[in-house]
């Protein structure tokens, strides 16, 4: 069957987490340049002035760096051996390299291998051959990303999330098209196709840890398909950050402790709305992806959403989100209450205190000045501050603890 592939090429994918001043820097660094995402994003044929708009809300590159295997090198240093692998078959040969800083706390780097003509003419399964040196890359991977992307004192380092895979198969132009499905089939067994209409011979497919692409390098589906596996690649990443950030939070929530503060719970508040703002500009900018593809683009699209069961993702992210909320919510609730309690208490206190207050001035300063008098005075005040703090103490009750039922009455 793979006698008719003339040619093969993967597209490793490392999509990693950036910290959050790395991601919202306006520095563009040297060698760096501005883009608008659009060569990531199949939209449909807009004018410039929606696509302004759509893409600002958008999962999307901003900032990128690419090249060949330049990239793959830090500073002075020899490349890493890792990245630049061997296998039975051969040696690979780095075809492009590029490294994107995405507007959802993420970046990807996406390189692109030639790999050696022995490696469909072997006995061996392509995949299982490709994918072990793949993996071995993330240490390298992770080093060199750290180097070009320092995080800020204090701030989450830079880490490799996963690597994944995207193959390019080129076959003999008189390959028919049952055969070019088997050999896509071959090169993703789990997967499912999601050919778009038009495609002109090329077959496309999404498997569970790899996609396949049988056509032209070049051509629109390679293309297509490369862009979009590596779109979703980010947004797994953000979405599974964002998680991350909510668990973290969630830690932080403990209903039972007795020693709430309520400048703890306004400062974790203020986080929870940053993370609020973020998580819904990133599910509003996903959500409406879909509906602005183009027919080739949202096939490939739903493909990846339902065989990556993405779907799920964001549905645990959502109920994450909206929990973390809740129980904030009632916890400051909580608070309030409390608080609301002790402000009554004063208030009953020094509405007692006034009262007494007065009455013991009228008996001071009556007009009389005997003493049985004045004795009769200070026996009466001690009286009303007898009685007064009585009162105030069977208020404080009822207040505090207004259903609590009495002794007596909770016996069986």
């Amino acid at each position: 069957m793979l006698k008719d592939v003339t040619s093969v090429r993967v597209v490793a994918y490392f999509p990693c987490q950036l910290s959050t001043e790395t991601g919202a820097t306006r520095d563009v660094p040297t060698g760096w340049n501005l883009t608008d995402g659009l060569d990531d994003l199949a939209l449909q044929p807009y004018g410039q002035r929606l696509l302004d708009e759509l893409l600002g809300s958008m999962p999307r590159p901003t900032t990128e760096i690419s090249g060949g295997q330049e990239i793959l090198r830090i500073a002075e240093e020899e490349i890493d051996p890792s990245l630049v692998p061997t296998t039975a078959s051969g040696a690979w040969q780095v075809l492009s390299a590029r490294v994107s800083l995405w507007n959802v706390d993420c970046g990807l780097l996406c390189v692109t291998y030639q790999l050696p003509d022995g490696i469909v003419s072997g006995a061996g399964d392509v995949v299982d051959e490709v994918a072990p040196p793949v993996q071995r890359m993330v240490p390298a991977v992770t080093r060199l990303l750290r180097a070009i992307l320092p995080a800020p004192a204090g701030a989450d380092e830079v880490f490799v999330l996963w690597a994944n895979t995207t193959f390019a198969v080129r076959v003999d132009p008189d390959c028919d098209p049952a055969r070019r499905r088997a050999i896509a089939e071959a090169f993703t067994p789990d997967g499912v196709d999601c050919t778009p209409d038009g495609a002109r011979g090329g077959v496309l497919r999404v498997g569970s840890h790899t996609t396949a692409v049988v056509n032209d390098f070049g051509s629109r589906p390679a293309l297509l398909l490369a862009r979009l596996t590596g779109v979703h690649h980010v947004c797994w990443a953000a979405a599974l950050r964002y998680d991350a950030v909510l668990s973290a939070e969630l830690s932080q929530i403990d209903p039972g402790r007795a020693d709430l503060s309520m400048s703890a719970l306004e400062d974790q508040a203020k986080r929870i709305l940053r993370g609020y703002h973020r998580i819904r500009l990133f599910r509003l900018g996903y959500s409406s992806v879909e509906a602005h593809l183009d027919a080739a683009g949202g096939t490939v699209w739903n493909a990846l959403e339902q065989q990556w069961k993405f779907r799920l993702v964001l549905t645990t992210l959502d109920e994450r989100l909206d929990f973390v909320r809740t129980l904030h919510q009632q916890l400051v609730g909580r608070l309030q209450d409390r608080r609301s309690r002790l402000l009554n208490e004063l208030v009953l206190g020094f509405t007692f205190l006034n009262i007494f207050a007065i009455v013991l001035a009228a008996l001071t300063f009556v007009a009389l000045p005997s003493l049985d008098v004045g004795l009769l005075a200070s026996v009466v005040g001690l009286v009303m501050l007898l009685v007064n703090l009585s009162a105030y103490l069977a208020f404080r009750r009822q207040i505090n603890d207004p259903g609590r039922i009495p002794r007596a009455s909770a016996r069986p």
